[in-house]
């Protein structure tokens, strides 16, 4: 019988790794990629290098200068990295059709019924790692987990040595999870664990072998799930994109003014950025949120539409309605938009509205797609400079993969909260 087998593949230091690939003089040096040039900015990716000095994600540009003042800092470029991970989709999507696409730079690669044994699929994965070195970068390594569930594939990459490969089966298990701490398994965290450890379970193996009744009775569908991860037993297997629940941007202001007019400039931009997801994902919003915070608070409200949408400038003037309401006191640090209660754009005629026409929007997103964004903007915008609420990724469903489309590119749809952070180190004008 055909065993079930899951590769996971993870790429190692990512964003840091992709940069040190387009740039050899940054190579084998501490790196850490900004999602601001601000001290108060944060890395949201350092190098193995700059990793082995404490430099870590999450880590502020002040602090990681403070550690090593010698590091080098870059500012975030998806372009560059959406352009690597399509190198490295289409090599996985010549070796199987079944590809979850976990974030940008994580996939499981359903392999069943392409190899006949783990063996064959330890072959493949090295071969996968060659083409990958050969095709889209020698500075990029991956690390890979083989299993015959999803959670143990996604386990073992996480766990392996870096640039590692390891393959987790029943008959190994045991003695892989024995000893290890509990937060080292995929979701769990600090507060479960430490509840884990109220039932006398110290690690993974004691986990693993705890009565799932006693889990349950705990943790209720939670306890199964902590109990059948860890005993191979396959609760979701690789999964299909599934349409987004919410959409939105955030953008930390990196001018801190009391202009208003300012801004509403990049909440109108954000508007802009978040109605050509949806109207791109053939979708429109049954409701809206805004929040923001200030030097002395924040605010923010939600609302719910009469009629769904994916207009842009309805987006915007309802941000702007909750902004003037909420906003009393303080300057303006940050802003965030969304849209929840998705769904596809309906063909059904309402009886007492206009029927909504996408004509004029969706020709300004052809004309922007073709010859660069913002080429053709609304008035609102006039005169904001281009770093403001610019183009950013995360590190969470930043991309749509098909893997059955004709020419099996990479999408590069944003379906999570895009974010940025902190002003500028350099005053900049608007």
């Amino acid at each position: 019988m055909t065993p079930r087998v899951i590769l996971h593949l993870d790429v190692n230091s990512y964003f840091a790794s992709v940069e040190q690939q387009a740039n050899p003089f940054y190579r084998g040096k501490p790196l850490g990629v900004c999602a601001t040039m601000s001290q108060y900015g944060c890395i949201i990716a350092s190098s193995k290098e700059a990793k082995a000095k404490g430099i870590m994600t999450g880590c502020r540009v002040r602090d990681a200068l403070a550690i090593d003042p010698n590091i080098i800092l870059v500012e975030v470029d998806p372009p560059k990295y959406r352009s690597t991970t399509e190198k490295i989709f289409s090599i996985l999507a010549e070796y199987s059709e079944d590809i979850e696409t976990y974030s940008i730079d994580e996939a499981f690669v359903n392999l069943t019924g392409f190899v006949r044994s783990f063996d064959e699929a330890v072959t493949l994965g090295e071969k996968i790692k060659q083409r990958i070195f050969s095709e889209a970068g020698e500075w990029l390594t991956c690390s890979m987990g083989i299993a015959p569930t999803r959670w143990l594939a996604k386990f073992g990459s996480d766990t392996c040595e870096k640039g590692g490969l390891i393959v987790l089966t029943r008959e190994n298990l045991d003695a892989y999870v024995r000893g290890r701490e509990l937060t080292e398994a995929w979701g769990i965290a600090e507060r479960l664990a430490a509840r884990l450890m109220d039932l006398g379970i110290k690690d993974l193996g004691e986990l693993k072998h705890y009565p799932v009744t006693n889990l349950m009775e705990a943790f209720g569908i939670k306890g199964y799930e902590l109990w059948a991860n860890l005993n191979g037993v396959e609760l979701s297997g690789v999964q299909t994109p599934r349409p987004p629940k919410s959409v939105g941007h955030s953008h930390v202001l990196r001018r801190r003014t009391t202009d208003h007019r300012f801004h509403e400039a990049v909440l109108m931009k954000l508007c802009e950025k978040t109605g050509r997801r949806l109207r791109g994902l053939d979708m429109e919003a049954g409701g809206f949120w805004l929040g923001f915070g200030t030097t002395l608070g924040g605010g923010g409200d939600s609302v719910r539409f009469l009629e769904r949408t994916a207009d842009s400038r309805v987006l915007f003037k309802t941000a702007v309605d909750i902004f003037r309401q909420q906003h009393r006191a303080g300057v303006p640090t940050h802003v965030a938009v969304g849209c929840f209660d998705l769904a596809s754009v309906s063909k059904q005629l309402s009886l007492f509205a206009k029927p909504k026409d996408y004509g004029l929007a969706k020709a300004l997103d052809e004309i922007n797609d073709k010859y660069g964004e913002y080429v053709v903007m609304t008035g609102s915008m006039f005169g904001l400079a281009k770093h403001h609420a610019d183009d950013r990724i995360g590190f969470r469903k930043t991309v749509s993969w098909d893997v059955t489309a004709l020419d099996k590119r990479l999408m590069g749809k944003d379906v999570g909260l895009a974010i940025d952070h902190g002003p500028e180190l350099i005053r900049e004008e608007a």
